[in-house]
């Protein structure tokens, strides 16, 4: 009896310590490198608290990384000395250069497992830079257009309508000039605004086959005729800086009153609103005359070889883009929902009854369009379009012409196809 005692309080101590055990366990951490600041930052560390709050299995580690050019370089880095993360926010021209480099997992099984069906799930228009035919190697996060903004308040009392041609832009910004004082229009000089009005023209931006930037004819010299016919007149003015310095010039001069209308992402809403004293009104980008944007932003990525934590990563991944997270994200930020179920959440759409503006970013995905997917297009857009845009603005002497074809010639180059 004494033994058979003893054996049930030795087998009660050895349940409870396993008890014990289990109750105390670390849940295993996942790192998540973000490309993103501010209040973007505080709603992506917001969203991962509360995965980690719905679960105990796993904790996930937002770690900000700096702009898209930084968090792009670091991953190379990281990928050289074994440092990487398990997830990575990748801006969507980049995605396919890692993807090419054997770096990104495919996520097709994984996602399965879940009960994810990427292709089912997401706007068709934001999958083509996911699954471009090799696989599945990304899911839309932070996805977004350009997006056409105003000073409404200054235009409702001025009796003025949002353009909507490049025609009509150039009149309304000569209209609420003032020499020195205030200019009409500013854009940021990037490649993505470039491959809009390639597309608002009527032009492809490259061959079919992907071997041609096809953009040294009319199509191509069309945008950068028109904003150097806005520079000489004063209507419009142009932002300093590279990258995307640009873009906080632009921003910056619609709050304070330097221009009325700018071009930045749909991602820039919730910013612009916060930064403006007055109603921010937007619009689709101006055509010519066709509407015509290409999706820019940002994916999240998996690292390839960190099967231990796929069921995990697989979990997160599903709860980033379920419905009312992600439509959340999409209130918070002006990011366009990218899939349905967010667009049609509870949040979305109180949130686009209350803010008439926000209902533009969602509404021009109709006449959306992707950059090339190639793993060279990130190269081509920073060191090879944006720079000929930039040097034919600041250059009266380098023509539009001079610039496409200079474009033309240097992606032959590039691509080994001259």
């Amino acid at each position: 009896m004494k033994k058979i005692v003893s054996l049930c309080l030795a087998l009660a101590m050895v349940l409870s310590i396993g008890m014990l055990t289990a109750a105390c366990a670390e849940p295993t951490e996942l790192v998540f490198w973000t490309a993103l600041s501010g209040s973007y930052n505080d709603a992506i560390q917001k969203i991962c608290e509360d995965f980690n709050a719905s679960q105990d299995q796993w904790k996930v580690v937002a770690e900000y990384q700096g702009n898209y050019y930084d968090i792009a370089a670091k991953l190379q880095a990281a990928l050289l000395d074994g440092s990487e993360p398990d997830i990575v926010q990748m801006e969507c021209s980049r995605t396919p250069l890692f993807s090419d480099y054997g770096s990104f997992a495919e996520l097709s099984d994984m996602l399965a497992n879940v009960g994810l069906d990427a292709k089912e799930y997401f706007y068709e228009g934001f999958m083509v830079d996911c699954d471009w035919g090799e696989g599945l190697y990304a899911l839309p996060f932070n996805r977004s257009t350009p997006m056409f903004y105003y000073n409404k308040t200054l235009f409702d009392e001025m009796g003025l309508s949002a353009p909507t041609t490049w025609d009509e832009l150039h009149e309304v910004a000569k209209k609420v000039s003032i020499p020195g004082e205030r200019w009409g229009f500013e854009v940021p000089i990037d490649q993505w605004f470039f491959c809009c009005f390639v597309r608002q023209s009527g032009g492809e931006l490259m061959n079919a086959e992907k071997t041609e930037l096809t953009v040294n004819n009319e199509a191509g010299a069309a945008s950068l005729h028109w904003m150097r016919e806005m520079l000489e007149d004063g209507s419009m003015k142009a932002p300093p800086g590279s990258e995307y310095n640009g873009y906080e010039a632009a921003r910056s001069d619609l709050a304070a009153g330097i221009t009325t209308m700018i071009i930045s992402s749909t991602g820039d809403l919730g910013r612009l609103r916060d930064m403006c004293d007055f109603e921010v009104g937007t619009a689709f980008l101006p055509g010519n005359p066709d509407y015509g944007v290409v999706t820019g932003g940002a994916n999240v990525c998996v690292l390839a070889g960190h099967e231990d934590k796929e069921a995990g990563v697989a979990e997160f991944l599903k709860y980033l883009t379920s419905a009312d997270v992600a439509g959340q994200w999409a209130v918070t930020t002006g990011y366009v929902p990218t899939s349905e179920s967010a667009a049609n959440s509870e949040v979305y759409q109180q949130y686009l009854a209350e803010i008439p503006a926000g209902t533009t970013a969602l509404q021009q995905m109709e006449y959306a369009g992707n950059q090339p997917v190639i793993p060279q297009w990130a190269e081509i857009g920073a060191t090879i379009i944006t720079p000929e845009m930039q040097k034919c603005v600041e250059d009266a002497a380098y023509t539009p012409e001079m610039a496409t074809q200079s474009m033309h010639d240097l992606v032959a180059t590039l691509l080994g196809t001259k």
